[in-house]
């Protein structure tokens, strides 16, 4: 009887990894930015990627937070028809930033320095055009 438990135990841990891993991730169709002077939607791949990397990845911060406005309202649309509002706060010289999931505004999430890069790099280049 014993034996059969831990194989049952072991079985449904087992499930449970097999779902975590494999689980497939949103398909983002496109982010759209506005700012105070900018109004861009991004659909490119390149650019796509650069977006579900950044939010893939975030680290949440501890504790809540209370920031003024953000650099960006972002609005992500994935391919299952959901629609995600985020705040972006980025800063654009030292490339470093994080999100804000406008439906838990107290919950930072740090983007991690690689994203964040990407991030600067490919919005200043949009400032440039």
């Amino acid at each position: 009887m014993k034996k059969i438990s831990i194989i049952s135990i072991s079985l449904i841990i087992l499930l449970i990894l097999i779902f975590v891993l494999i689980r497939p991730t949103q398909e983002i169709l496109s982010v759209s930015l506005v700012s105070e002077t900018t109004e861009i939607t991004y659909t490119d791949s390149e650019s796509i990627r650069i977006f579900e990397d950044a939010i893939r990845t975030v680290k949440k911060v501890r504790g809540a937070v209370d920031v003024g406005p953000p650099s960006y309202r972002m609005t992500v649309t994935y391919a299952d028809s959901e629609v995600v509002d985020f705040s972006l706060y980025i800063d654009l010289k030292a490339k470093n930033g994080f999100l804000i999931k406008n439906s838990n505004s107290e919950k930072m999430l740090n983007l991690k320095d690689k994203n964040a890069v990407e991030l600067a790099d490919l919005l200043s280049k949009e400032k440039l055009e």
